[in-house]
């Protein structure tokens, strides 16, 4: 109680060093959830990704941009190559901002996509989480991804609007982190179908076995090796990507995210401790008499010590709480609006608690070490 009645006495002091606190463990636990969020991205991208080699269109809607029957039959001849995975991709909402996981409307062959899941091992499976998939023949309906069904707040027997077509939703896909949880599947035909419409050259030329991507699955280890056979048996016009291709991008993206922290952790270190250190020093400059007077009566140089630095603990633990919640505010009403940046796991917020308590820690130890070691008679003389 003691403790507490000292830092309300020195309230706005107190009150400004507790948002200095506050101010530089946000950040920290931003940027922290942030990279969390980024990081299980990116472990999720290189678990589905880890057998695929990607092959992509250039983006344009003439025929030498897109694949066709001729390079899937290249692709399956390849050897090392045990499956190709072919579908027709393009932007679910043409509207859309920034997001983690960006929507796209990806039209599949059910057959070729189940073979393609069996293939790819549990790892890159992806399972229902509700609903069901859709029966052969059926057209307009749609299994979504987590992520875009919680961004569109639909859930099974809803209605999806994309491109100006309306789909059922059938089923919901449980989260993976990963990149299909932006996409809403669709039958291959429906897609076509739209593809079709965005370009009348293509109508005109009746092309109605093309598409934007494939993945040409292979055994671990091969992905290098079968993508530059790849590169050389397709014409020019695609993308190719080899898993390890794609994992070493994401471990440069990791990397970097992980230099933000670091930088974040500076600005808490710096803002905090700086603040605790002016509060404490002028706390122990205020309250020399006293400390004279409980040195005097029989307060050893431990009791000082511990007075002064529980105080500063305190006051850390405090700025983190502050800044704690208002990250959480901040990640709840990103989550509600459907773009959840931030992943505020319980260990990063325990770790940013005992960090923003460390902190006050250590940045009290020397102001409390000077209080416990002032000379009793020269505090009593203090005026």
């Amino acid at each position: 109680m003691e403790i507490l009645r000292n830092l309300y006495r020195r309230r706005l002091r107190t009150g400004l060093t507790v948002l200095g606190i506050a101010v530089g463990i946000l950040a920290f636990t931003v940027m922290g959830a942030m990279a969390e969020k980024f990081n299980r991205l990116i472990d999720g991208g290189e678990a589905y990704f880890a057998r695929r080699i990607a092959i992509h269109s250039t983006g344009g809607l003439l025929r030498l941009n897109l694949l066709g029957p001729e390079e899937i039959e290249v692709m399956k001849r390849t050897p090392g190559v045990r499956h190709v995975e072919t579908q027709i991709m393009m932007a679910l909402d043409e509207t859309a901002g920034f997001e983690l996981a960006p929507r796209f409307l990806v039209g599949i062959n059910l057959p070729n996509f189940a073979r393609a899941q069996l293939i790819a091992g549990d790892a890159a499976r992806l399972r229902l989480a509700r609903g069901s998939w859709w029966r052969p023949g059926d057209r307009r309906v749609t299994v979504l991804g987590s992520a875009a069904a919680h961004k569109m707040k639909l859930d099974v027997g809803d209605i999806m609007t994309a491109r100006g077509e309306a789909f059922k939703v059938v089923g919901i896909l449980q989260e993976t982190l990963s990149v299909p949880d932006g996409w809403a599947l669709i039958p291959e035909e429906d897609a076509r179908d739209l593809l079709m419409s965005d370009s009348a050259l293509l109508r005109e030329m009746g092309l109605d076995r093309v598409w934007t991507n494939a993945y040409a699955l292979v055994d671990p280890g091969m992905g290098e090796e079968i993508t530059d056979v790849l590169a050389r048996s397709l014409r020019k016009g695609f993308l190719l990507h080899s898993p390890e291709q794609l994992a070493r991008a994401a471990g440069t993206a990791s990397n970097l995210l992980n230099t933000a922290i670091l930088g974040s952790g500076a600005i808490a270190v710096i803002v905090g401790a700086l603040a605790v250190i002016n509060t404490m020093f002028f706390a122990v400059g205020e309250r020399t008499r006293e400390i004279g007077i409980k040195k005097a009566i029989g307060a050893g140089r431990w009791a000082i010590l511990g007075e002064f630095l529980a105080e500063s603990v305190l006051i850390g633990l405090l700025g983190g709480l502050l800044g704690l919640s208002v990250a959480a505010v901040l990640n709840g009403h990103a989550a509600a609006e459907g773009t959840p940046v931030f992943l505020l796991t319980p260990r990063l917020a325990f770790g940013a608690l005992g960090f923003a308590t460390l902190l006050g820690g250590a940045a009290g130890a020397l102001p409390a070490w000077r209080a416990a070691n002032l000379d009793p008679v020269e505090a009593l003389r203090a005026i």
